[in-house]
């Protein structure tokens, strides 16, 4: 899958679908959720396959189990706070802004 779209911008994407799958979750909104993950899914996977990330995509691969796993995470209340989530994300998003 070739992208024109840089890391830094997926990066940003993902972490606004890692936030609202959060949020739908903490919510009951199960529905939603499963539309985030989805989305942010379908993100990891392109930056997986990024010339960008090529020979470092073990950060990239932790999130993906984040991701995979967040519903188990929610319910046993075995908790990632949402804000330390998007704390990590805020970078990228920075960083494509002032781009």
């Amino acid at each position: 899958m070739s992208s024109s779209r840089s890391a830094a911008f997926l990066m940003a994407n993902l972490g606004s679908e890692v936030s609202q799958l959060f949020m739908h979750r903490e919510q009951g909104e199960a529905k939603y959720a499963n539309f985030a993950r989805e989305r942010a899914q379908k993100i990891i996977a392109e930056l997986l396959e990024h010339p960008e990330t090529q020979g470092r995509t073990g950060e990239i691969e932790i999130l993906q189990k984040i991701v995979e796993s967040t519903t188990r995470i929610i319910e046993e209340q075995r908790e990632i706070p949402r804000a330390q989530i998007e704390e990590y994300f805020l970078p990228f998003a920075l960083r494509v802004l002032n781009a």
